[in-house]
């Protein structure tokens, strides 16, 4: 019998353990942590729900949440609404009226002088011209926050909205007073209408999904959501809950649903690469996209410091783009720019209000200018936060340097033969310099043609000049313009390609006769000068001894009158 007794005690226990926790929600402000299984029905939630890895929570029946509520399911935690009502507190609808839309209030009360009162969400001005026509008579130029008509309850009531005002007009609620001292109040959210948008200003609680979420036959108003995990909404309804943000690599189903009201032009915000299957449901429709993809940013990744990018057809408008990159040549992490610089170029796929799939078709062109031509990359814009975009460069060689021999002379002309091929998929127009060692050499690689066109092999004649004698090799690279100069390993993988050795002496055997030959011409021409100055002297020495030898001569004195005159010794 004691035996009998503990293992019913055993399995009792076993059971208790194994069933769900039934408990109830927070109600005054505290957090209720759940990392096991547990099952509520109806309650006020007030304060913070924590559901653990392992924890499960199912919750069935109507429950009032209050203002600022957080629900949060951690990874691995499960949150189930099962057939729940879900009212946040304060949450307050208004639907935006445009030029023509169209209201039936249809209550088949027996009252046919009921006072209907309309009351907007802004005083409204005599700028606006809001004119409101009633069954086929038009109140024009309505002024204020609120206007009554008299009204026929026993049919339906249809409203049709004709304004100017180019700010957001819309209508708070509709108050109905009838004959049997009754009011009756009919939110936004539940008129009937046509080509306006309910929208709610802000959301009363927080549901953060990071496990998995699951909403099935449910009502759920008020709330802001949140699915970093994987969400399904299922034959549901919800009210002024929208957008509902689905964060990248997270999945969100919507079957057979309808969401209505939203605080953005969108019902569901699929954040970068998040999934979505969305099937037989409705939105909020209008002006209202059922759904969007929305890109954290736009960033294009480029192969080039310098780059000019253009970009047309991006995002929900179809905008054109006109950019540059102008990153640091020394750090590949600045060579990007970000096109997505609105929300609008930021969207590039979505479900419109009427039900259209759009998409995005841009295309994107890159293209880096230099003195060797222009090389470019044409791509179809990508779909992500971040994408690369590769420029198509020339890919270069220098295969072979021949000379014409290998010797040459000191301070003459030497023919080398340069061999280049482009094995890339575009043309180029290079700069090839030569070397001797670290020291460029004298010769016309900079005038040569260089030009080669894609998949081309050529032989380029140039001209080697060296100046002192000794035996060197020729080594000729390309000389990249600036904007290249960081990507060049791009473009050729070898540093230049170095010629054979080339001997360059001095020819000495015809150089001396030479030398000897002027060496003789200035030997005679000095002994020739020197015997014409010695004969020069000669014959001035005998001019001056014979004026000294020669005897005196007897000088013949006349006078004034020619007459000779004698004179004595």
């Amino acid at each position: 019998m004691r035996t009998a007794s503990f293992l019913a005690v055993i399995m009792i226990t076993s059971v208790l353990l194994s069933s769900p926790v039934v408990a109830s929600p927070p109600t005054q402000g505290e957090t209720e942590t759940i990392s096991n299984s547990a099952m509520w029905n109806d309650g006020t939630f007030d304060g913070e729900i924590l559901i653990q890895s392992g924890g499960e929570l199912h919750w069935t029946g109507t429950v009032d949440v209050k203002e600022d509520s957080n629900i949060v399911v951690e990874d691995g935690g499960v949150l189930h609404l099962d057939s729940v009502h879900f009212q946040g507190e304060n949450t307050a609808s208004t639907l935006l009226i445009y030029d023509g839309t169209e209201i039936d209030v249809s209550e088949e009360i027996q009252d046919s002088a009921a006072t209907m009162t309309i009351y907007f969400n802004t005083n409204v001005p005599e700028s606006a011209y809001l004119n409101l026509t009633i069954d086929d008579v038009t109140s024009f130029e309505i002024t204020g926050e609120s206007e009554s008509f008299t009204v026929d309850l026993s049919q339906t009531v249809n409203i049709v909205v004709d304004h100017y005002y180019p700010f957001q007009l819309g209508i708070t609620h509709i108050e109905l007073f009838h004959s049997n001292s009754e009011l009756l109040t009919l939110s936004a959210n539940e008129l009937t209408q046509q080509g306006g948008n309910v929208i709610w200003n802000q959301a009363s609680f927080n549901i953060e999904n990071h496990g998995t979420l699951i909403i099935e036959d449910s009502t759920i108003t008020g709330a802001n959501i949140t699915c970093e995990g994987d969400c399904t909404i299922e034959d549901s309804t919800l009210y002024g809950s929208g957008p509902i943000h689905v964060m990248d690599g997270s999945h969100l189903d919507v079957l057979e649903s309808v969401l209505l009201g939203t605080r953005t032009d969108e019902d569901i915000i699929l954040h970068d690469q998040a999934t979505i299957d969305y099937t037989n449901s409705t939105g909020t429709g209008g002006f209202v996209d059922a759904w969007i993809r929305l890109l954290s940013m736009r960033e294009l990744v480029v192969n080039a410091p310098t780059a000019t990018v253009v970009a047309t057809g991006i995002g929900y408008g179809s905008n054109t783009i006109n950019t540059i990159i102008n990153g640091d040549p020394s750090d590949a992490s600045t060579w990007k720019v970000d096109i997505g610089t609105s929300e609008h170029k930021r969207i590039v796929e979505w479900l419109d209000g009427s039900g259209t799939y759009g998409q995005e078709s841009g295309t994107i062109k890159v293209t880096v200018a230099t003195n060797w031509g222009e090389f470019e990359a044409d791509a179809t814009a990508p779909q992500t936060s971040t994408a690369t975009i590769d420029v198509v460069y020339p890919q270069l060689r220098i295969d072979n340097i021949e000379p014409e021999a290998v010797t040459a002379e000191t301070g003459r002309s030497l023919g080398m033969m340069v061999t280049i091929s482009n094995t890339g998929p575009v043309a180029v127009n290079p700069n090839v310099r030569c070397y001797v060692g670290e020291t460029e050499a004298d010769t016309t690689a900079n005038t040569a043609n260089w030009a080669v066109e894609p998949g081309q092999t050529k032989d380029v004649p140039i001209t080697w000049y060296h100046y002192s004698d000794e035996a060197v090799q020729l080594t000729c690279d390309f000389l990249y313009p600036d904007v290249l100069e960081p990507v060049k390993q791009l473009i050729a993988t070898e540093s230049g390609t170095t010629s054979s050795e080339v001997s360059w002496t001095t020819d000495e055997v015809e150089g001396f006769p030479i030398i000897l030959y002027v060496a003789i011409v200035l030997v005679v021409a000095i002994l020739a000068a020197a015997t014409a100055i010695g004969a020069r002297k000669e014959i001035a020495k005998q001019d001056v001894v014979e004026t000294l030898s020669a005897p005196e001569e007897n000088e013949e004195w006349v006078d004034s009158e020619g007459n000779p005159v004698i004179t004595t010794e």
